[in-house]
C-alpha cells in the first residue's frame, strides 16, 4: 500500500515537472534558445559550476556546526559526503526534502542518536529559509516595488515569520519553556527537548552567516550563467529573482524543483526586463549545474555499495 502511494506520488511529481516544462517550452522559440546556447562563453559555466560546488561544501560546513551544537561530533568528510548524497538523491526525489531525507538517513547510520540527527536536519533547513527572508529583506528590489502597503509588509513578515519559527525549534531544543501553555507550543518542546544542549549565539549566529553566503552566492550563480548568454548579469537584477525562485522550488511538489524553478524565473524576471526565453535558458542551466554539482554524490553511493559488497 505505502510502496503504491510512494510511486503514484513519484509520478504525480514527475507529471508536474514535465507539464509545466511542456507549456514554458510550446511558447518559446527553440531556435533562439539553440542560438544562444552555441553563442556561450564556456569560462563563466565553468566557474559557476565551481561556485554550486562550494555551495554545498558551505551548506555541509553550516549543517555540521549545527549538529555540533546539538551535541554530534560530526567529521566534516561525513558532512560532505551526506550533503552531496543528499543532494544526487534530490535529482529524483521531491525537491529539498529528499535531499533532507537522505543525508539524515547518511548521518543516522553513524549514530544511535536518531533524535539529534532529525533536529539537525530540521534546524539547519531553518536557518537557510531565516537567511533566505533576510537577504529579500536587504536586498530584494522587487519586494520594494510591491504596491503599498506590501512593500513594507511583505519582507518583515516574512522574516519575523521565519525567525520566529527557527526561535520556536531552537528554544525547544534547549527545553526552554516557550510562551504560553498552547498545546502546539508544548508539544514541540516534548519533541524537540534534547539534553545538554543550552541556547547559544555563536553557533547559530555562524549558521546564520554560513545560510547568507549560501544565497549570496546562488545569485552571483545565476549571474555568471546570465553572462555567459548574453542576458543582463546585474546582480540587482538576480537577487530579485533567484531567493524567492529558491522558496518556490524548495515546494515538494516537483521533482528536484524541475518546471517550478523555470516558472517562477520566468515570472520574476519578466518585470525586469528578461526575456521569457532568456530566463529559461539561464534558469535550465542552472538546474544542470545542479545536477552536475551533485554528481559527486554518485561517486558516495558507488563506494558505499561496493563496501557492503566487501
Amino acid at each position: 500500500m505505502n510502496i503504491g502511494l510512494g510511486r503514484a506520488g513519484l509520478l504525480l511529481r514527475v507529471a508536474i515537472s514535465a507539464s509545466i516544462l511542456a507549456l514554458i517550452l510550446s511558447r518559446i522559440s527553440a531556435e533562439d534558445l539553440l542560438r544562444r546556447v552555441k553563442g556561450g562563453a564556456p569560462v563563466y559555466l565553468v566557474v559557476a559550476l565551481l561556485l554550486a560546488l562550494l555551495i554545498m561544501g558551505l551548506v555541509a560546513a553550516r549543517w555540521r556546526l549545527l549538529a555540533n551544537w546539538l551535541g554530534l561530533a560530526v567529521p566534516i568528510r561525513l558532512a560532505l559526503r551526506a550533503v552531496f548524497l543528499g543532494f544526487f538523491g534530490s535529482q529524483v526525489l521531491p525537491s529539498t526534502v529528499g535531499a533532507d531525507l537522505v543525508r539524515g538517513y547518511v548521518l543516522a547510520r553513524h549514530t544511535a542518536a536518531i533524535h539529534r540527527v532529525a533536529a539537525s536536519v530540521i534546524a539547519d533547513r531553518l536557518v537557510g529559509l531565516f537567511a533566505l527572508c533576510l537577504l529579500l529583506a536587504l536586498f530584494s528590489p522587487v519586494l520594494q516595488q510591491l504596491p503599498p502597503p506590501y512593500a513594507g509588509v511583505v519582507a518583515p513578515v516574512a522574516l519575523l515569520a521565519s525567525g520566529a519559527v527557527l526561535l520556536a525549534f531552537l528554544l525547544a531544543c534547549t527545553g526552554i519553556k516557550i510562551g504560553p501553555n498552547v498545546r502546539l507550543l508544548r508539544r514541540l518542546r516534548e519533541l524537540g527537548t534534547i539534553d545538554g544542549v543550552r541556547l547559544e549565539g555563536r553557533p547559530i549566529a555562524g549558521a546564520v552567516a554560513f545560510g547568507l553566503a549560501i544565497h549570496a552566492l546562488a545569485v552571483v550563480t545565476a549571474s555568471l550563467v546570465a553572462r555567459a548568454y548574453g542576458v543582463e548579469p546585474s546582480l540587482g537584477v538576480w537577487v530579485s529573482i533567484i531567493p524567492l525562485s529558491l522558496l518556490a522550488s524548495a515546494l515538494p511538489v516537483s521533482i528536484s524543483g524541475w518546471g517550478v524553478r523555470e516558472g517562477a524565473i520566468i515570472l520574476l524576471a519578466a518585470p525586469l526586463g528578461v526575456a521569457p526565453a532568456e530566463a529559461l535558458l539561464v534558469s535550465v542551466t542552472l538546474g544542470l549545474l545542479n545536477v552536475m554539482a551533485s554528481l559527486p554524490g554518485a561517486v558516495v553511493l558507488l563506494r558505499g555499495h561496493r563496501a557492503d559488497l566487501a
